[in-house]
């Protein structure tokens, strides 16, 4: 089990030894994560301080003048607090800022709404020119840097925070705008195909094994890519699956049950679909971020128990 951001900037430092036009700005961040680029390229780190609006300009300039810059810093402060600039400074010039946030959903579920990002999806992904994908565990997240620097668009980068449990036992193909499949079952009930992005994938593929030793087919896909979508994918397993779902820990607008509801209408697909989400609300109560799961019905019990009943109502 290893942390999600960990081999993220791992991975971004190999990425950026190799290329000095790679540099890392951060809001006053990364207390024993950032320190190897601080000591060993000093001259690709910058530490802007708690000024997130003023980083992303910062950055947009540097894309302008041919270098690569990537800006981390907790999701809500890396996306809602700089808005305007993201908008402006970097997607309306469609240069290639990749904005790296970590905490994804619930991971700060302690520290209260303020921390936890349910809509930054949604958001980021209306932004025009912006790509946006959410790696599902260390493997994922670790082709990421390679797969994105030389990208000419923005790309919003959905990082949990939290040790997520390995997915895959070796790394996965990981193209831009693509599913990977993560597990296949065979059965003689009705077919299920599960879509699911991002930090709660593991739950989801937990629910779906579950799903499975009741001698019911299931496929599940991890989908980094809310945009580009995998459209293919979607249109795929809508029209040969009986129950298509997807889960997400995120508002239940605008985030990948949004960006499957509107591949199907764009192509005039009819689908048995179904959706695991947060809900349209801010989250009142305390606890750790399992606890918060649980009550929102995102544990993998919960997910599996679900499915389980739409997939016996068919």
């Amino acid at each position: 089990m290893n942390e999600v951001r960990t081999s993220f900037f791992k991975a971004l430092f190999g990425v950026a030894k190799a290329d000095p036009r790679v540099i890392l700005l951060t809001a006053d961040m990364g207390f024993n994560l950032l320190e190897r680029f601080r000591d060993e390229l000093p001259t690709q780190y910058v530490n802007s301080g708690i000024s997130e609006a003023n980083t992303m300009s910062m950055a947009a300039g540097m894309a302008l003048a041919g270098k690569k810059p990537f800006v981390y810093s907790i999701t809500p402060f890396v996306t809602y607090r700089c808005l305007e600039q993201i908008r402006v400074d970097i997607c309306y010039h469609n240069i290639g800022v990749k904005i790296v946030g970590v905490g994804s959903g619930l991971d700060y579920a302690q520290s209260g709404s303020t921390h936890q990002p349910t809509e930054d999806i949604s958001i980021m992904r209306s932004m025009p020119n912006m790509q946006v994908v959410c790696p599902s565990d260390s493997l994922e997240a670790a082709t990421l840097p390679a797969a994105i620097c030389n990208l000419k668009s923005p790309v919003f980068v959905r990082l949990g925070r939290g040790k997520e449990p390995a997915i895959y036992s070796q790394p996965p193909k990981m193209q831009v705008g693509k599913g990977i499949p993560i597990f296949s079952s065979k059965g003689s009930g009705k077919r299920i195909a599960i879509l699911a992005t991002g930090n709660i994938v593991y739950n989801a593929y937990l629910a779906a094994k579950q799903i499975a030793s009741g001698d019911i087919p299931v496929d599940i896909f991890s989908v980094p890519w809310i945009k580009p979508l995998d459209e293919r994918l979607v249109l795929e397993q809508a029209q040969s699956s009986n129950l298509l779902v997807t889960i997400e820990e995120h508002s239940e607008i605008g985030g990948l049950r949004s960006a499957v509801c509107e591949t199907l209408s764009k192509n005039g697909v009819c689908a048995n679909f179904r959706y695991i989400s947060l809900p349209d609300a801010f989250q009142k109560t305390v606890g750790d971020q399992e606890y918060l799961r649980k009550l929102n019905g995102l544990d993998a019990k919960s997910i599996a128990s679900r499915i389980s009943d739409w997939a016996s109502r068919l």
